[in-house]
């Protein structure tokens, strides 16, 4: 499906785009050219694309994914609204990872260009672009460290807070829940899992009363227990 066959406009005002600082949201709705939108599991760029759009996600999830040759996909993170993407293939002419819209999703699309000239004319709003994606980066960093020490319950508990935390941030949480769309595979490839294994431990977790998972949203039941369910860095 086309970009813009679903005919999307992007909502300057959605309380999810308030994660933005100010002065970063007032650059992109006076630079963004176009709105585009995508369907629920849409390629939205793909590894190796050269010079990709910079795009901010007015609403929606996706996902951030490297695939191997044999098919296996490892996900990197989860795109929620106010999160920006492309930002790290401006400094290298092309896509440096692949992403798919896991709902349907809606963009703001920033010219190439743009962004290139930012540090020259703009650079306290480079510094925000380069601030939100180090916020990112800091995502995909507690990733690794669940991959390589955390058992599959923390696994689980961790990826569960994240993702609870960014809602809130965005005012996406109602009466304690958030919309949930991830499957039991997208949880499995982002904790590198299997999916049998991934379905016993969420299973498992909403048995001892952590959280819920119904009608596709998620109901955090006893943060505490659910923080106490995260092994923590240890300070340095």
């Amino acid at each position: 499906m086309s970009p813009h066959d679903l005919n999307v406009k992007l909502d300057a005002d959605m309380p999810q785009l308030k994660i933005l600082d100010p002065e970063l949201l007032d650059y992109i709705r006076r630079r963004r050219v176009e709105d585009a939108a995508f369907a629920a599991g849409a390629r939205i760029m793909t590894e190796g694309d050269p010079d990709p759009p910079l795009y901010t996600v007015a609403s929606g999830w996706a996902m951030r994914f490297k695939m191997l040759k044999d098919g296996r996909r490892q996900i990197l993170s989860f795109i929620l609204p106010g999160d920006v993407i492309g930002f790290q293939a401006q400094f290298f002419d092309r896509a440096v990872t692949s992403i798919d819209a896991i709902t349907d999703v809606s963009l703001c699309v920033v010219p190439y260009q743009d962004i290139a000239g930012l540090y020259q004319d703009q650079p306290e709003i480079a510094f925000r672009f380069a601030a939100l994606t180090a916020d990112q980066k800091r995502v995909m960093e507690e990733q690794v460290l669940s991959l390589g020490q955390r058992t599959a319950p923390e696994r689980v508990a961790a990826l569960i807070l994240d993702l609870y935390g960014r809602a809130e941030a965005r005012d996406m949480v109602r009466d304690g829940g958030m919309p949930f769309p991830l499957t039991q595979l997208h949880v499995a490839d982002a904790l590198g899992i299997s999916l049998v294994h991934a379905n016993r431990t969420l299973k498992q977790l909403q048995r001892d009363g952590l959280f819920r998972i119904k009608g596709r949203r998620l109901q955090v039941l006893d943060a505490a227990a659910l923080e106490k369910a995260v092994q923590k860095p240890a300070a340095a």
